[in-house]
């Protein structure tokens, strides 16, 4: 090692230089020596990278920022990307961030209202304006999302708490301005209001996305599980295909077919395309679409169960061979895949449940309606009640066989009995518990409305909801049917959502905007196989999956097969037979009571001055008693008034006063219809428009009406067109 250099000797005293003695040379030169092998150590024990020159790197970095130079176009780039990315992370984030808007909008607007106030010298006056504004709204817009189909009615003890709230707070806010205090109350109430929201409006839970990996190709050979992938990745998966992307793989043999799953393309497929799609699907595959079937994947919503049915259990009429009740469910028939039968939910615990029908002319709706209502009726503990805005002819062994019936004329005296029912059994509920289980003695009411669109208007499409929604818990249920299943048939009112929170099915409808009945995704009924009694199972708690309804055939359907060579089985019975073979129990007297007074409320308000004159007489009641009713004329040869529930009809036309009513001969049975028309020729009304304007009926209603009893030879007709005339036969004297 070379020695180290000695400083300059040190200036002694008279300015004669210092000597270094050799001891302490030494001593220097040891020193050195150490701290020289300390710090090469210490070099050896540091990364690899500390001895890099770091100028180096700092030369290269100042290199690459001079490469990317940041000029004004360049940041106003930037801060484009980053704007954009803020407002697509706002964007989907705007249903949990609506509370804070909300609150943010109401603290602002107090305070400009308050300052404005102050200004005015006004502020108990703006305070209170305010207050009744925002309730205002509140109400307002809980309706409007009501009818909407945005909100339901579990809902309405929320929103009215938020209203009152609100309101209150505005008229704090305006007439102190925002406070420290009112601000402290407006977050209290922004999260405590929002938490329900939240709750309601969560984001969907993440789900791992399909490894992206990469197929072998499919051959082309004979084996039936490879066809139809190698069709799908031709046809529909591939470049510009209905569902681009997607792809058909795993194939299995199951015991009708076979079962794929489907890989839907993340973000851009969903399960509800799928079903959209079907005739294109089953025309890319080759396969019929009445033998191709899809299900969801519960763990990954990027996949699907997709079936090939290759020995269809249904390909053939599936025949109706007896009521199927199994734990409160009606089983219609099985589905396509064989994999079960679909069902209608009648009883759970504490409810009974209705539901939805749609389907077009032919589409199998009505051989539907019958199986439920059979099904309903073998239970022995279920009270059925016909509504048919036709009068019975969209179900008429029904419509001869249910307990009670109404016609188109009769539907508000129905809906007013329903309603009366329901507030009794509420009042009175049986052992006071939870909920309603049917009995023999205490049944539940099972209410089929055919032809809705016939029945519900726009005055009582809201007590319909209501009854649909809220009579289920005391044991009264309402189906209604429908050839349109649009929201216009049930007046844009939540009567369609509450009907649809039991049971729906769809059948083939004759039109597009008929067929729309789920309020999201594109899943038409237009696009179903126009096949009697194909259908497709749509409630909320049912498989969505197309089954084939059991057929009850009609002795018209046994006539018409016999005629063409075609034989039904020797042990298969008829709908008519069912019909006559089923137990028919009665209301519990309760129930049946409150019905009852319901209907003579209704009629005793006459629709005339004059009939406050008439005389008094009972009416059957149809149910094996007789009920007392308000006084109302008799007509000397009329039969006794029946509505066509064979209870005494309201609102009968007043007559001219009879000076001795002789005793009633046998006649032929008239509805209540017919008695008000009848009725009405007889006081002097020879004219339709004239009688439809004296009893309250459409034109073409009550020419039907004439011609019933035109051949019935209670009434004649002279003339035609504008000349025609109607007039009273001595049998209706």
């Amino acid at each position: 090692m070379p020695k180290t250099a000695s400083r300059p000797a040190a200036r002694g005293q008279g300015g004669r230089p210092a000597t270094v003695t050799p001891e302490l040379q030494q001593h220097i030169e040891r020193t050195a020596a150490s701290f020289a092998e300390a710090t090469m150590q210490a070099m050896a024990a540091l990364p690899e990278d500390a001895s890099v020159d770091q100028t180096v790197r700092g030369a290269a970095d100042d290199a690459t920022n001079a490469a990317q130079p940041r000029n004004r176009a360049q940041r106003r780039a930037a801060q484009r990307s980053e704007r954009k990315l803020l407002a697509e992370l706002e964007r989907r984030n705007r249903k949990q961030l609506m509370p804070h808007y909300i609150a943010a909008g109401l603290l602002g607007l107090a305070q400009v209202v308050h300052s404005l106030a102050i200004q005015a010298q006004a502020a108990g006056v703006a305070a209170v304006v305010t207050g009744l504004a925002c309730a205002t709204a509140g109400a307002v817009g809980h309706v409007w999302l009501r009818r909407r189909e945005h909100a339901l009615a579990e809902w309405t003890l929320w929103s009215a708490l938020l209203t009152t709230a609100t309101s209150l707070w505005m008229v704090i806010a305006v007439t102190a301005g925002v406070t420290w205090g009112s601000l402290a109350l407006a977050l209290a109430g922004d999260y405590a209001f929002g938490a329900r929201w939240w709750a309601a409006n969560r984001h969907p839970e993440a789900v791992e996305p399909a490894p992206e990996t990469e197929l072998a190709p499919v051959e082309v050979d004979e084996s039936m599980l490879a066809l139809y992938p190698r069709r799908w990745a031709e046809y529909l998966g591939g470049s510009g295909c209905v569902l681009a992307g997607s792809q058909l793989v795993s194939g299995e043999p199951f015991e009708h077919g076979i079962e794929y799953v489907l890989r839907l393309r993340p973000g851009k497929h969903d399960l509800d395309m799928v079903r959209s799609n079907m005739s294109k699907i089953a025309s890319g595959l080759g396969h019929p679409e009445t033998k191709l079937t899809v299900d969801p994947v519960e763990e990954n919503p990027a996949l699907a169960r997709f079936r090939v049915v290759t020995a269809s259990p249904v390909a053939g009429d599936v025949y109706f061979h007896g009521p199927q009740f199994v734990d409160g469910r009606i089983v219609l028939g099985p589905y396509i895949d064989g994999l079960g039968d679909a069902v209608w939910r009648l009883y759970t615990d504490n409810s009974i449940w209705g539901g939805l029908i749609v389907g077009g002319t032919g589409s199998g709706k009505s051989r539907l309606i019958d199986v439920i209502a059979l099904t309903a009726l073998y239970t022995a503990c279920t009270y059925v009640i016909h509504v048919d805005g036709q009068d019975g002819m969209s179900c008429p062994q029904l419509w001869e066989h249910a307990q009670e019936r109404y016609g188109a004329d009769d539907a508000e005296y129905a809906l007013r009995r329903l309603i009366a029912m329901q507030q009794y059994r509420q009042r009175n509920r049986r052992g006071g518990g939870h909920g309603f289980n049917p009995s023999p003695d205490y049944p539940g009411i099972l209410v089929i409305v055919d032809e809705a669109h016939v029945v519900v208007t726009k005055d009582n499409a809201d007590k319909w909801a209501k009854l649909a929604r809220e009579a289920r818990k005391v044991g009264i249920a309402v189906i209604m049917a429908d050839q349109d299943g649009s929201l216009e048939t049930f007046k844009k009112s939540v009567l369609r959502g509450s009907l649809r929170a039991g049971n729906a099915v769809g059948l083939r409808t004759d039109e597009r905007s008929q067929g729309q009945i789920l309020s999201h995704g594109q899943f038409n009924l237009h696009d179903l196989p126009a096949i009697p009694g194909y259908g497709h199972t749509l409630g909320e708690t049912a498989r969505h999956a197309p089954f084939k309804n059991r057929w009850v055939p009609t002795r018209e359907d046994a006539a018409k097969g016999a005629s063409k060579g075609k034989s039904f089985p020797k042990e298969l019975l008829l709908v008519e037979d069912w019909y006559e073979q089923a137990t028919k129990i009665d209301l519990d007297h309760g129930t049946r009571a409150a019905g009852d007074r319901a209907r003579r409320d209704s009629i005793a308000t006459p629709t005339a001055p004059a009939a406050a004159s008439a005389a008094g007489t009972t009416a059957v009641t149809g149910h094996g008693g007789a009920t007392p009713q308000p006084t109302r004329m008799v007509l000397p040869t009329v039969p006794k008034p029946r509505g066509t529930d064979g209870a005494a009809a309201p609102n009968s036309a007043p007559v001219a006063p009879v000076a001795a009513a002789s005793t009633p001969s046998p006649g032929p049975e008239l509805s209540d219809s017919e008695q008000r028309v009848l009725a009405a020729v007889r006081a002097g009304y020879a004219q339709p428009g004239a009688i439809a304007e004296h009893v309250g009926l459409t034109r073409q209603r009550v020419g039907a009406l004439l011609g019933a009893l035109a051949g019935k030879e209670l009434v004649t007709k002279t003339g035609s067109g504008p000349a025609v005339r109607y007039e009273a036969t001595t049998t209706a004297a």
